[in-house]
């Protein structure tokens, strides 16, 4: 889920000004990648851009053209050594883009797209509020018209997170374009369990860049609000949320009862295209399972899938908090792994 957006809209729908700042391209040591994004009101921030000097600054830009009630986008550059006093030595350039109810056409169309779980992107014109923002997915990109434009605007769509391109004036004509993309949560993860570690994990996991899809039939267990990226399901058969949940799934078992854990994981196994069958549990509850699935026919490459216990090693500690920070670490670094491989394999490709 692409909260920014849907920070917008919400703004937009309470009809308060904000200006929406993004990562627009960077030059050596910075402390975002373009495509990075924070919302800023009147009085309040949303999401960050790296913090430091430079996040005040463009806070303080953005209020003032808040309060200058500005309607075109802009571009401002920062070095970050030299004007900013920020060790990093980098070079970022920030967009910044007032939004009002002249935008309104614009977030709409986003929304939609990453209700629909699909990655989409934008092209703004910086600095001419004549020219409305373009909002496009894989299957609109001819609304871009330029041939080179689609072509910039496909090769970002294929890359594994939000990204932007900072595209210059052409011999001096026309204005700078921003093309930025925004991708759905490569991670999608089935939580099972609304006890104590569940409870801990979705708080985490509420502020991190994922899907989850959170299950236990005990509804009194669920907090009453959760983050937007959380969904909840209160359901007394569980095994048909494993039955029904895309493919690729991170799927983390931890109920309140052994024996739904194991039904559970059978179900996870059988599927057969799980990203990690992840249990909670001790050496001792694996060996158990284990055995209980020898003894139902399962081949011991097929039992191996199974993950338990479930955390990053060398984290000392039982508290549900503990286990929920190893937990979401392990699950982490299965993102990382995936966004190294796609490097690699387009590095390959070129």
């Amino acid at each position: 889920m692409n909260t920014w957006i849907n920070e917008l809209a919400r703004l937009l729908a309470s009809d308060t000004p904000a200006v929406l700042v993004s990562v627009a391209a960077t030059r050596g040591s910075t402390p975002r990648a373009a495509g990075a994004r924070m919302i800023v009101t009147a009085n309040a921030c949303h999401d960050t851009i790296g913090g430091g000097q430079l996040e005040l600054r463009a806070i303080a830009i953005a209020r003032q053209l808040i309060a200058d009630a500005a309607t075109a986008p802009t571009l401002v550059r920062f070095p970050l050594g030299a004007s900013v006093g920020q060790c990093c030595g980098g070079i970022v350039q920030l967009a910044f883009e007032p939004v009002g109810i002249e935008q309104h056409a614009w977030v709409e169309a986003a929304c939609k797209f990453s209700a629909e779980n699909r990655p989409w992107g934008r092209a703004v014109h910086l600095g001419d509020k004549m020219h409305p923002t373009t909002v496009f997915d894989e299957r609109s990109l001819a609304a871009l018209a330029e041939p080179a434009l689609v072509e910039r605007a496909r090769a970002l769509l294929s890359e594994p997170a939000d990204g932007a391109l900072l595209l210059g004036r052409d011999g001096g004509q026309g204005t700078d374009m921003l093309l930025d993309v925004s991708m759905p949560p490569e991670l999608e993860v089935m939580l099972f369990g609304a006890g104590h570690v569940g409870r801990a994990l979705a708080e985490v996991f509420g502020r991190l860049p994922m899907r989850v899809r959170w299950i236990d039939p005990r509804e009194e267990e669920f907090p009453a609000q959760v983050a937007a990226n959380i969904e909840i399901s209160c359901t007394d058969t569980p095994e048909a949320e494993v039955r029904s949940a895309p493919t690729n799934a991170i799927f983390l078992v931890l109920t309140h009862s052994h024996a739904l854990d194991f039904e559970l994981v059978r179900a996870i196994l059988d599927r057969g295209d799980a990203r990690l069958c992840g249990l909670i549990g001790s050496q001792s509850k694996r060996a158990s399972f284990e055995n209980r699935l020898r003894a139902r026919g399962y081949a011991e490459q097929t039992i191996a899938r199974m993950h338990c216990p479930i955390g990053t090693p060398g984290l000392s500690g039982k508290e549900p908090e503990v286990i929920a920070i190893s937990v979401a670490a392990e699950v982490l670094q299965l993102r990382g792994a995936t966004q190294a491989a796609s490097k690699l394999n387009r590095h390959r490709a070129a």
